[in-house]
């Protein structure tokens, strides 16, 4: 299932593992990844690395352990073998995908990039209990718009609904429980699940992109509220991407954050 995200505004529309990389107090506690092609003893091999925009094209690649060999066996997160994740590198186009895997190791998904412009492949896996993100650039040919986004956002409007972000400040170096409240104009939204849970979400730090590990906490399917537990591993600008179902429909919207001191 593939959801393609555009903003067109500011208040417009994000994934994690459940379990935390490195679960400790130190600064390397939930390391954020996917600035690289290799990591953790894992690495990324794709197929291709540019594709024409605006046409659908099959994307494949594998994924490597240190000694070569292609990895065969993966482990179900957020009910997927595997979460693509495609991002543009300004943060305003935005796609979730989930590939299928073939018996020799190689994944494959219909990929389109919708404009011009460098994205960012996004491979999400758990493999013997390891979360791994791997992370290479693809090249949409053009002459590429890339857009401005808002400094902060923390209130957005998409397809009838109103999501409010909480709270408004975001310190470093400490897991952080965020809070998205989902209503309708008539009132409180209901929440179905997503991915297994009441929501995705799926944190990038401007620059590098680098991913961040997100984990899901319990929420009140009823009150229109999902949240989750963040740690913004240092200072700077974030872009949350959000997905939920209010009353079974699929939404993605986005928020722009500050981490650190103001």
């Amino acid at each position: 299932m593939a959801e393609d995200h555009h903003d067109s505004e500011p208040a417009a529309s994000g994934h994690g593992h459940n379990t935390p990389r490195g679960d400790t107090d130190t600064d390397s506690h939930a390391l954020p990844g996917g600035v690289s092609v290799a990591e953790d003893g894992f690495q990324l091999e794709a197929s291709e690395t540019r594709i024409e925009p605006g046409k659908s094209s099959k994307w494949t690649y594998q994924v490597h352990d240190e000694e070569g060999n292609v990895i065969t066996e993966f482990e179900k997160t957020h009910d997927q073998l595997a979460h693509l994740i495609l991002v543009r590198r300004d943060l305003t186009r935005f796609q979730h995908l989930h590939p299928t895997l073939a018996d020799d190791g190689t994944w494959s998904a219909e990929v389109t990039l919708p404009d011009p412009g460098v994205y960012r492949a996004f491979i999400d896996v758990l493999v013997d209990g390891q979360p791994t993100t791997l992370g290479v650039d693809l090249l949409s040919s053009g002459p590429a718009q890339y857009e401005d986004r808002p400094k902060t956002t923390h209130v957005a409007e998409v397809e009838g609904y109103t999501i409010e972000l909480t709270p408004e400040q975001f310190p470093t170096r400490e897991t952080v429980s965020i809070e998205f409240e989902v209503r309708r104009k008539d009132g409180v939204a209901h929440l179905d699940a997503y991915l297994g849970a009441l929501g995705h979400l799926v944190a990038l730090r401007d620059g590098d992109l680098a991913y961040l590990h997100v984990h899901p906490e319990d929420s009140n399917s009823e009150d229109g509220v999902v949240r989750f537990a963040v740690r913004f591993p240092t200072p700077g600008r974030y872009r949350l991407f959000l997905q939920a179902k209010p009353d079974g429909e699929l939404i993605t919207t986005s928020f722009d954050v500050e981490a650190g001191e103001h």
